[in-house]
């Protein structure tokens, strides 16, 4: 994590020592010089910032900042040294063939400065490129949309769209369904937005939770928890999926150990592997849908679901980078969404089923599409989209159809 440090750390050890020197004037030893500002060290509790939170460093007189707890203290991103060591830092992993870095917590660097963060997080990518010109640069900026797409202006490649996720409580992947079509629009909306929050040469990042949010499956519905895939996997840009998704993994951040109910280990279904999801404290020590192992094995699991929605994806790579155009939307009856989306000068249309009951009959010939090349479906009983004799298709409840 870039923004700060364990107390336990070597760095802040050190960084103490030779602050409490500048304080009481003793003479600096060249380490010194380097640790002095490692931190954000203030002398006195009044030089604190309203906006920041700062704690009396043990055994000292003076204060450092920490944001997130008082075992994290904050590094002082205008240091040189420090500057130097996120370079080093970053050289040793991209030097081995890391493709890139996740940035944690970016608008915590400058707490408070959104501008500030956007200048520094542009050195962190001006960086990493020197070093390997295709690394890959993805932050966090949990905030609102306008503030995300804002920091797209560092020149980073990507910023996770928070607006998609189970913590939006408007998501239009997680509310775009089980309504009877009702957030259709919503979700079609929200495709738009999610391209557009980087259209200045960025590449979006939808995601629908994390480490930090409730786990967005529902356990008492698979087709739910799969058709909201679908929808997050058919958005523009490069999505992200938390482990244990794609078996169905459940898990609430809320009571006791909010922390620990998203993050329990996953279940793989080896034989010899011990049961370490028996984890004390911890409520949501299990997941509905079976194990790795168990899921790999049956054709209708959530886990082959994952692996036929990517599948598709990939096969048609209009789907991630292609521009987005809508042939015909109908929300009160038929529950469709047809839109087409055109990349390299290919195109393809992309046919939702937003009803979790009915099914879809639907031409698409007269829209320039001949044939149908990839089809989504929910079903456990393995219901599949249909040609009619008429040359439309019949689309079972929760699916999607890719022509061309």
């Amino acid at each position: 994590v870039i923004n700060h440090s364990s107390m336990q750390s070597s760095y802040f050890k050190k960084a103490v020592s030779a602050y409490q020197k500048t304080i009481t004037g003793q003479p600096l030893s060249k380490e010194d010089e380097i640790y002095k500002d490692f931190y954000v060290f203030y002398r006195n509790k009044s030089e604190v910032p309203k906006t920041v939170t700062a704690y009396k460093a043990p055994g000292y007189t003076f204060y450092y900042e920490a944001n997130f707890d008082s075992d994290m203290p904050e590094f002082n991103c205008d240091s040189e040294a420090v500057q130097a060591e996120f370079k080093k830092i970053m050289k040793f992993y991209l030097d081995k063939g890391i493709d890139g870095f996740r940035l944690d917590a970016v608008k915590y660097y400058y707490y408070g400065s959104s501008a500030k963060n956007i200048k520094f997080l542009s050195k962190i990518n001006e960086w990493a490129k020197e070093i390997n010109p295709n690394a890959y640069i993805v932050g966090e900026c949990w905030d609102g949309y306008d503030s995300i797409k804002s920091y797209y202006d560092s020149g980073c490649d990507s910023f996770f769209n928070f607006s998609t996720s189970v913590s939006n409580a408007s998501s239009p992947v997680i509310n775009g369904i089980n309504r009877e079509g009702a957030g259709l629009k919503n979700y079609y909306e929200g495709m738009l937005s999610n391209l557009a929050i980087a259209e200045n040469g960025g590449i979006p990042a939808p995601f629908l939770d994390n480490h930090d949010t409730p786990r967005f499956t529902s356990s008492g519905n698979s087709s739910v928890s799969k058709f909201q895939f679908a929808l997050l996997a058919m958005l523009n840009g490069t999505i992200f999926t938390y482990y244990g998704d794609e078996v169905g993994m459940v898990g609430s951040n809320t009571g006791s150990n909010p922390d620990q109910n998203v993050r329990i280990p996953l279940l793989w279904g080896e034989e010899d592997h011990p049961d370490c999801s028996v984890i004390s404290g911890v409520t949501e020590k299990n997941y509905p849908y079976g194990t790795v192992r168990e899921q790999m094995e049956d054709t209708t699991s959530i886990y082959n679901y994952y692996k036929k929605v990517l599948l598709i994806r990939n096969q048609n790579p209009e789907i991630a980078r292609g521009s987005i155009s809508l042939i015909e939307m109908e929300r009160e009856t038929d529950k469709k969404l047809f839109i087409s989306k055109e990349y390299n000068n290919s195109k393809i249309g992309i046919i939702f089923n937003f009803s979790p009951t009915l099914d879809l009959n639907v031409s698409f010939k007269e829209h320039g599409f001949n044939e149908v090349v990839g089809q989504i479906v929910v079903d456990s009983n393995e219901k599949y989209i249909g040609m009619q004799k008429d040359g439309s298709i019949k689309m079972p409840p929760y699916s999607i159809a890719i022509v061309k």
